[in-house]
């Protein structure tokens, strides 16, 4: 049999990018160009393996076979590493120094069982090409459809410039994502920020003192701020469940801001974020530092062991890059506008988000895990009363020092400007502690629904008002600057959850996501537990149990049943326990029916959970 050449090594290679690519695609439009440089540096680094190992063993076939076999290890190595560290029992071997002498071992057993075999590796290359096309063909498959329904939403459209003249000042519109409001940061967080607020004041800002976000979410919040307009009508138009923020990617970057400005003679200044969606790459002038990743490719690295490896031989992480991107977002913002009068400068900066890569006084900080933008998430390995302390300390000692450079930032700008500039500093929304997304608490809420919400505008700021959401921001600013006549929308607030993100629910009528909950579907809760302490409300810990089961689906607890055990039974003895409690007498009889979860609880305390339809929903 003619010997086959394995490009398996190759197909595989590709594969990890493929995947997220197209796992992806179908909730945020990531841009296929965010592929040239993983799959360029995967393709010629396995070329390189394969080349080096088919030198060394003079096999081809064998040499693709061990390459493929390391190529699969390093691709699911980030994954690996993040399920073992969730589990508390075996926290200290999630450390990279244990996991990678591991993962290490296991190609070495696999490549000496390849070299030693003596055949057979024909029909194995063969299957394995055919595999990885396979793969590689579904990835696209599955990508392709949504790619292309996102690419004809976030197509940007020119827009004519100039038509309307005046003389104009320059528009910075600053988003810190995550900045709170001062109450907030006071009362519950126990930090001081008037001095900041002070400093503001002194430099003619009118600072909102009841602000809140209109929606709960990035995305959300500046389609809806850019637009200057609320989303009822585009949830309208989405398929109800839907998680695709294609369109609202698509409303930010075609916003009706950016049009109006453009009308009017202004040119358009972006910056980097490294946060998908934000990054406004067809504006007139883009700026990035020399070396940034996107969000696509952080999320990729972090399914490898290269961060460690690049940290341990290059001395450089992915918190370095964020810190890096962060002093240059307020380094230059200053000088955005040098040359170009009107400008609209729009800078969405990450000073009060995840990952927390500043002390309070400046100091390099390296949360724990991996580098990760989602809130909250290297915190959960710790519990819920620990994550939240730990949270609340990164958060407002990455504040602290943030607002000295915000103040230096500041000062800067105004002295640059050739007349007084419009300057709006504005959270998208409040801090991101809300660890339960589709069950989330009163307190949680309400603390994400608060931001940060500051305006210098030339001369007299007596029309902007104490209470105003950013929905209304641009309505006042271009009737005050335009002689336009927008009307003041209501100053509403909307949550969803993540599983709906366009089902929305007024934050001033509680009752209403109740409602909401009860269309959902309905489970009732059965967990074995052998905590000392059992919990004190029920209703609580269920929520909490079914939001790790079925994290991202709206699911409604119709009951929940807990019970101590000397030892956590395996679900199968979970099933026995449950019958022999319903034959006593001891719970109902929910049927036989049931889906399971066991594994860290709430507080990490181990559990077996049984989750059986509720009778309203049979």
């Amino acid at each position: 049999m003619k010997r086959p050449f394995p490009v398996h090594p190759f197909l595989l290679a590709a594969s990890p990018v493929l995947f997220l690519f197209s796992h992806n695609v179908a909730s945020l439009p990531v841009s296929p160009s965010e592929l040239l440089l993983p799959l360029t540096v995967s393709l010629a680094l396995t070329a390189v393996l394969l080349l080096l190992f088919g030198l060394v063993l003079h096999d081809w076939l064998k040499a693709g076979i061990i390459a493929s076999l390391l190529v699969f290890l390093l691709s699911v190595y980030g994954g690996a590493f993040s399920a073992v560290g969730r589990t508390p029992a075996v926290n200290e071997l999630a450390r990279h120094q244990y996991l990678m002498p591991a993962w290490l071992l296991l190609w070495v057993l696999g490549s000496w069982l390849v070299i030693r075999a003596r055949r057979g590796l024909n029909g194995a290359t063969v299957l394995l090409n055919i595999a990885a096309v396979a793969v590689v063909l579904v990835n696209v498959a599955t990508g392709l459809p949504a790619f292309v329904r996102n690419a004809a939403r976030s197509e940007t459209h020119a827009v004519a410039a100039g038509t309307i003249s005046g003389d104009y000042p320059d528009i910075y519109y600053i988003i810190l994502d995550g900045y709170t409001r001062a109450d907030i940061l006071k009362d519950r967080y126990g930090y001081d920020n008037s001095q900041f607020i002070n400093f503001l004041k002194s430099r003619g800002f009118s600072v909102a003192a009841r602000s809140r976000p209109n929606y709960a979410s990035t995305y959300l919040s500046l389609a809806s701020s850019l637009n200057f307009m609320q989303l009822d009508s585009l949830a309208a138009l989405i398929r109800p469940g839907s998680t695709n923020r294609g369109p609202l990617t698509g409303l930010t970057a075609n916003s009706r801001v950016m049009a109006i400005l453009k009308q009017h003679g202004y040119k358009t200044v972006g910056f980097a974020s490294g946060f998908l969606g934000t990054e406004f790459r067809h504006a007139d002038v883009f700026l990035s530092p020399r070396l940034a990743l996107s969000e696509f490719q952080n999320v990729l690295l972090a399914t490898t062991p290269l961060p460690p490896l690049i940290e341990l031989l290059a001395h450089r992480s992915q918190f370095d890059v964020q810190r890096n991107l962060l002093m240059f977002q307020l380094r230059t913002l200053p000088e955005a506008a040098r040359a170009h009068h009107p400008v609209f400068v729009f800078c969405h900066t990450l000073v009060a988000h995840p990952p927390f890569v500043f002390g309070a006084h400046g100091e390099k900080v390296n949360p724990p895990g991996y580098f990760s933008f989602v809130d909250d998430d290297q915190f959960q390995a710790v519990g819920s009363s620990r994550a939240r302390e730990d949270y609340t300390k990164a958060y407002c000692d990455q504040i602290a020092f943030l607002d000295l450079k915000l103040e230096e930032t500041v000062d800067r700008i105004l002295a640059a400007s050739p007349r007084p500039p419009v300057i709006i500093l504005q959270g998208d929304h409040g801090r991101g502690t809300i660890q339960y997304w589709d069950a989330p608490e009163p307190d949680q809420v309400y603390e994400r629904m608060a931001i940060l919400n500051a305006c210098h505008f030339p001369g007299d700021t007596a029309f902007l008002y104490d209470s105003i959401t950013p929905v209304n921001t641009f309505r006042l600013v271009f009737n005050r600057l335009f002689g336009t006549n927008y009307p003041l929308l209501p100053d509403k607030s909307y949550f969803s959850t993540m599983a709906h993100p366009y089902v929305f629910y007024d934050v001033d009528n509680p009752s209403l996501f109740a409602r909401q909950q009860d269309t959902a579907s309905g489970v009732v809760i059965v967990v074995f537990t052998a905590a000392k302490n059992p919990p004190t409300d029920p209703g609580w810990y269920g929520r909490r149990v079914t939001s790790i089961k079925f994290y991202g689906a709206n699911q409604r607890v119709d009951g929940t049943y807990i019970r101590t055990v000397p030892e956590v039974p395996s679900i199968g003895a979970a099933r026995d326990l449950y019958r022999a409690y319903v034959k006593s007498g001891g719970m109902p009889d929910l049927g036989d029916t049931c889906a399971s979860y066991t594994g860290p609880g709430p507080a990490l305390e181990r559990v077996t959970a049984l989750f059986f339809r509720s009778g309203r929903n049979r």
